[in-house]
């Protein structure tokens, strides 16, 4: 299956950081990574076109409404933030109420329209800022913007915190066009950068310095 932008970029800075040995051997299930002060730590990396973090899926009962597709530490931080009862409890889609083979192109639409919401505000970065944290990852690579620190500048860089704007979405995502049972729904974080000043670091050295790791 050919890479889309996202996974081209992560390459991109991979090749970057094993050029200049810098790159660890074990990324612990993140983008990227540096070793600085003979200490690794990590790096999230995104292309200009890949806003959005930590999708997680939903699905649906009768008896139990709404439950984490697959339940771990990021839908526990979800469920802190109330994601699930953001979703209109009324909506009881089709997708599981209806045979898979006898749904059809209006139920699906019945679906999208009930489920989704965008620009859910979500006060603060802390949710964020936690995600990655659970992952020990404390630094962002962002394309056209630079290198930044999440939670913590754990490694004492003195780069600038990544500050972006975030927002919640709730989609039903479609996976095949037909049949039409292939769709699911997803809660996804959506950060806007439109209001983020340019960090002075950058591992593609196109918009800053190269960050001070030694």
């Amino acid at each position: 299956m050919p890479k889309n932008l996202g996974q081209k970029y992560e390459d991109r800075i991979r090749e970057i950081l094993k050029s200049k040995n810098l790159l660890p051997k074990l990324l612990k299930g993140n983008d990227a990574g540096f070793k600085h002060r003979n200490v690794r730590f990590y790096i999230e990396v995104k292309n200009v076109n890949a806003p959005d973090y930590g999708q997680k899926g939903l699905i649906w009962s009768q008896m139990e409404g709404w439950q984490w597709r697959k339940p771990d530490k990021v839908t526990d931080f979800y469920d802190s933030l109330g994601v699930i009862k953001k979703i209109d409890p009324s909506c009881k889609p089709r997708r599981y109420t209806v045979t898979a083979h006898q749904l059809t192109a209006l139920d699906k639409e019945f679906d999208q329209k009930s489920f989704e919401k965008s620009g859910i505000e979500l006060f603060g970065l802390d949710c964020l800022y936690e995600y990655y944290a659970n992952k020990d990852c404390y630094y962002i690579q962002v394309e056209d913007l630079g290198f930044y620190y999440l939670k913590k500048d754990i490694a004492n860089l003195v780069v600038p915190q990544f500050k972006p704007t975030l927002t919640l979405r709730l989609r039903a995502k479609t996976h095949h066009s037909y049949p039409i049972y292939k769709y699911s729904f997803f809660a996804v974080i959506n950060a806007h950068t439109a209001g983020v000043y340019r960090s002075t670091y950058d591992l593609e050295e196109s918009t800053g310095d190269f960050p001070p790791f030694v």
